[in-house]
């Protein structure tokens, strides 16, 4: 007996462990998601750029939202593409084709003042109310400017001053627009998925500059400029009924309130004392002046060159191909650590392919090289964009995004009108080759006398006591 209970005891002694060991073991399946999921939040913590570029995706009403913005913007580019040309043949009736040029710089006046005046309050309103509501009532505005201008157009009334007039309203509605669109993005997706979320916005943005002119090219024929423009009013829908099914996106701190021209100082002053932002406008700033509205004005270089609307077509397809691949780039650059060094280094680019674009004298020679400015374009706006949005604070996002976006809404159509007047003097290549020429000292500038933004890089902190946006 005792020999057969030493057995028990001895044979009991394993069982038991067996069953401690069993225990641990479905303990330790219990706790491994949480464990993998601490591992990697550890991981992104020490590389937060580290994703795939689709990885914002993942996030329902992110995907919503791309989706609806990349219908939409298919449209606008139809009706880029449509409006340009039908500013050009409005200069040719009324006899004075020289004048291209400068009608296509009268539209780009028309947006930059509302723009500059109404771009900076757009932010601070993004800054205090629901922003997914605020996107439907701006979108909804643009649809019902868009089907007026199509009516005016298929009715073969429109002049170049209701095209001015028209313009200046749509500038109204994106001055609100823009800032609300851009502020709401990291609400959408967790900070680890921004950079992802960032690429896939410009790649919705300049996919479409491939995909709308290419079909505006085909449909222009059989349904003119203003088929264009009714698609284009259509295509709003996408984005109202996207913004319907998301999430609200309600104001989070609310702080002490503010009036809202103290509000707008508040956020200026953000920008003028953090010294990467301060140095990431500068150089928005200049390309939006001397560059970037290269886009407006190829219906005047494609008449430069003696090509018709189908050419323009290329021009604008090519433009958007390379910044479709410089989107997709900006995407897959989460891990990349020297951002600044890589922004100041697209700024040069995409001074030096212009200038080379302004040279040619071939539609071949011309869509290759503006497709590498496409390309440089989107690389700079991509890696500007994420130093404003990661190095502000959530409540004070929209106001620090409406100076960005102003500067596109309101400085770049400045711009046109400053490049399409010299354009008229002295020929379009000309002045964009002076443009190119222009942005590629500043940037070599800044990148010399400026070692905050020239070092600035992924692992850098945020300014002093901005709070880190969670999930959307």
């Amino acid at each position: 007996m005792h020999s057969r209970s030493g057995v028990t005891a001895v044979t009991a002694a394993p069982a038991s462990r067996a069953h401690t060991r069993w225990h641990v073991t479905a303990e330790k399946r219990q706790l491994a998601p949480q464990l993998q999921t601490e591992a990697l939040d550890e991981a992104a913590a020490v590389e937060p750029g580290r994703t795939s570029a689709l990885a914002a995706l993942a996030y329902r009403d992110f995907r919503l939202f791309w989706f609806g913005l990349l219908v939409s913007n298919i449209g606008s580019w139809m009706q880029i593409y449509g409006l340009g040309w039908l500013v050009v043949q409005l200069a040719i009736a009324d006899g004075t084709p020289s004048l291209g040029p400068l009608y296509l710089g009268l539209v780009g006046l028309a947006r930059a003042v509302p723009g500059i005046v109404f771009g900076l309050l757009g932010g601070a309103i993004a800054d205090r109310t629901d922003r997914r509501r605020l996107l439907l009532v701006t979108q909804s505005s643009a649809a019902v400017v868009a089907g007026i201008l199509a009516a005016l157009t298929i009715s073969g009334r429109i002049t170049i001053a209701e095209v001015v007039l028209l313009s200046a309203l749509n500038s109204i509605v994106f001055s609100f627009d823009a800032p609300t669109r851009q502020a709401m993005v990291p609400r959408l997706v967790s900070e680890r998925e921004l950079m992802s979320a960032i690429g896939l916005n410009s790649a919705a943005f300049n996919g479409a500059t491939l995909v709308g002119p290419l079909v505006g090219g085909v449909l222009i024929v059989p349904f003119g400029v203003g088929g264009l423009m009714l698609v284009n009013s259509i295509s709003y829908l996408a984005v109202v009924l996207a913004l319907l099914v998301i999430s609200p996106q309600p104001v989070r701190e609310r702080g002490r309130e503010v009036p809202v021209l103290d509000a707008i100082r508040e956020g200026i002053g953000y920008i003028r004392r953090e010294p990467v932002l301060r140095w990431v406008v500068v150089l928005a700033i200049a390309t939006a002046l001397f560059t970037r509205p290269y886009i407006q004005l190829l219906p005047a270089e494609a008449q430069s060159l003696g090509v018709g609307a189908v050419e323009l077509s290329y021009l604008l397809a090519a433009s958007g191909a390379g910044a479709l691949t410089g989107a997709l780039v900006t995407a897959s650059l989460g891990a990349w650590r020297r951002r600044g060094l890589l922004l100041l280094g697209a700024v040069v680019a995409h001074g030096a392919f212009l200038s080379l674009f302004a040279v040619q004298r071939t539609v071949v020679g011309a869509m290759l090289s503006v497709g590498l400015t496409g390309l440089a374009v989107m690389v700079f706006l991509g890696m500007a964009n994420t130093l404003m949005q990661t190095r502000t604070p959530d409540h004070m996002r929209g106001r620090a995004m409406s100076v960005y976006t102003m500067i596109f809404i309101g400085f770049m159509p400045l711009g046109q009108m400053l490049l399409g007047s010299i354009g008229t003097l002295a020929g379009i290549s000309s002045a964009l080759l002076a443009g190119g020429l222009l942005v590629v000292s500043v940037a070599a500038l800044v990148a010399l006398r400026v070692p905050a933004l020239r070092e600035a890089t992924s692992e850098e902190p945020r300014a002093p006591g901005a709070p880190i946006p969670g999930p959307g």
